[in-house]
């Protein structure tokens, strides 16, 4: 399957929306309220999506990966401090996970965060989410202290993953 890494656009919203909340529903059962992910979370990653792209934020790095039939992963990242990244979602379809999406996504976003001047980076994983904080320890991250984070109003132990130097990262994902 060919897919292309490009720069999202507003036209990807709903499809970004749509995959955010199919990935939400399958890596995070048992570790959100099924009430949750099976209820408002999918409007509130709706109504986050349909304004993301509304605001004017010129170094956020949106990438999808674009497959035929549709958008099978995104990763986003924004500004924390002048020289360092929240890489605030990095989301692939459920059952494209394991092929190689996600580190193509995560390599381009680096890549692109350096190019725009920022060092460093951060994300969040859910203490729970064993297979997202392997992935980002192959991809040579390192965890911080655990702490609690309300997702959708529900207290959530994560952990902070950070690179101190995107070129890591960058190399890491390198085919």
């Amino acid at each position: 399957m060919t897919i292309e890494i490009r720069p999202a656009t507003a036209a990807d919203a709903a499809a970004i929306a749509d995959l955010h909340q199919r990935s939400w529903r399958s890596a995070y059962r048992g570790l959100l309220p099924d009430s949750y992910l099976d209820g408002p979370a999918g409007d509130e990653l709706a109504a986050r999506w349909r304004t993301v792209f509304t605001k004017d934020e010129p170094r956020r790095v949106i990438l999808v990966a674009a497959a035929p039939g549709g958008i099978a992963g995104f990763v986003a990242a924004w500004p924390k401090g002048p020289d360092k990244a929240l890489i605030d979602n990095l989301h692939v379809a459920p059952g494209q996970r394991g092929g190689g999406i996600g580190r193509r996504l995560m390599g381009r976003a680096a890549a692109e965060l350096r190019r725009q001047g920022f060092r460093a980076a951060v994300l969040e994983v859910i203490e729970g989410n064993h297979d997202a904080r392997g992935f980002y320890r192959r991809l040579g991250s390192v965890e911080g202290a655990l702490f609690v984070e309300p997702i959708g109003g529900h207290p959530t132990p994560v952990f902070p993953v950070v690179w101190d130097d995107l070129a890591v990262l960058e190399a890491a994902c390198a085919p």
